[in-house]
C-alpha cells in the first residue's frame, strides 16, 4: 500500500497524436531521429517541447521545414504531439535504451 502512494497512480500513455506522421519522417515515431543532423527529441520535457513548436509556428524560431510543417499544427496537435515524444523513452548514445 505504501509503495503505491509514494509512487502515485500510474499514468496513461497518450494516443498517436494524428499529425504525427508530419514529425516521425525526421524525428521517428518514437523520437529517435534516423537523419544526420536532427535532434532526438523522445523523452524531451513536455513543456520544451511545445514551447519549440509554438515557437516555429509564431516565427520566433527559424528553421524552414519546421516552421512551414509547425504552421500546420493547431494548439491542440502542438499539445498532443510534445505529450507523444515527452512520454518515449529517450535516446541513449549506442542505441540502447
Amino acid at each position: 500500500l505504501f509503495a503505491g502512494l509514494v509512487a502515485g497512480p500510474a499514468l496513461a500513455a497518450p494516443a498517436k497524436p494524428a499529425k504525427l506522421g508530419l514529425c516521425s519522417a525526421c524525428h521517428g515515431v518514437d523520437g529517435t531521429s534516423r537523419t544526420p543532423g536532427t535532434p532526438h527529441i523522445g523523452g524531451q520535457d513536455r513543456v520544451y517541447l511545445e514551447r519549440a513548436l509554438s515557437d516555429y509556428r509564431s516565427g520566433k524560431r527559424q528553421h524552414v521545414p519546421m516552421t512551414s510543417l509547425a504552421n500546420t499544427l493547431q494548439p491542440r496537435d502542438i499539445q498532443a504531439l510534445a505529450a507523444w515524444y515527452a512520454a518515449q523513452p529517450g535516446f541513449v548514445k549506442g542505441g540502447a535504451r
